[in-house]
């Protein structure tokens, strides 16, 4: 009885230890984190508006107005050198079937049509459109970013993408071939915003023809 009452002492005092420590997913994150940071890349936590919310995600049943998010990493790159009244821009997947009113910009990317961003981005499109050369960039950055991307966004200090990175690359038995795989995207994507990166400076840098 006695050794009985000692086991269970110490599964009480262990277990919240064990609770504690990172699993693979925490193991994936840290990883992929610290590899971003290397890389150059500034993160934090962001909230974007659901662009498909159902009707109970929008009202309460006592009528009260919900503005529905998802909670996602924003990954920033920032830009080297200033920039002369750049597009402020926030560039968003379409859902399937989204249930609030967007324009669609590129092939299931687009902006709401309307919110806070609204006016922003409806001038930093009519900025883009008077550029090929950037319109271009973006268009195969955004053809070709994971799934996991759901927004690009782009203002006066850096590049950014919004993304789930926790299912970016599928769990697999192997952490450490997984975290590969991770760091690999990781720096495809880094790639991808310096390439945005160096047109935003050849368009709007201090020293480009810019005429506007």
């Amino acid at each position: 009885m006695v050794w009985l009452i000692i086991i269970a002492a110490l599964a009480l005092a262990i277990g919240p230890i064990f609770y504690l420590l990172p699993n693979a997913q925490d193991r994936f994150l840290a990883g992929l984190r610290q590899h971003a940071r290397q890389l150059g890349f500034s993160m934090q936590l962001y909230r974007l508006d659901k662009l498909d919310p159902s009707a109970e995600e929008r009202v309460r049943a006592s009528g009260r107005q919900l503005k529905p998010v998802v909670e996602c990493m924003c990954y920033q790159w920032m830009l080297r050198e200033p920039l002369n009244a750049p597009p402020d821009l926030l560039l968003r997947r379409l859902p399937d079937a989204a249930t609030v009113s967007v324009q669609e910009v590129f092939s299931g990317w687009g902006v709401p049509k309307l919110g806070e961003r609204h006016r922003a981005d409806k001038t930093a499109l009519e900025q883009i459109g008077h550029n090929q050369n950037l319109r271009n960039t973006l268009f195969e950055c955004v053809q070709n970013l994971p799934d996991a991307v759901l927004a690009l966004g782009l203002d006066a200090r850096s590049v950014s993408i919004y993304w789930l990175e926790a299912v970016a690359i599928p769990r697999a038995a192997d952490e450490k071939e997984r975290l590969n795989d991770g760091k690999n995207l990781l720096e495809e994507l880094r790639n991808r915003l310096q390439t945005i990166a160096l047109t935003l400076v050849e368009v709007y840098g201090r020293n480009s023809n810019n005429p506007e």
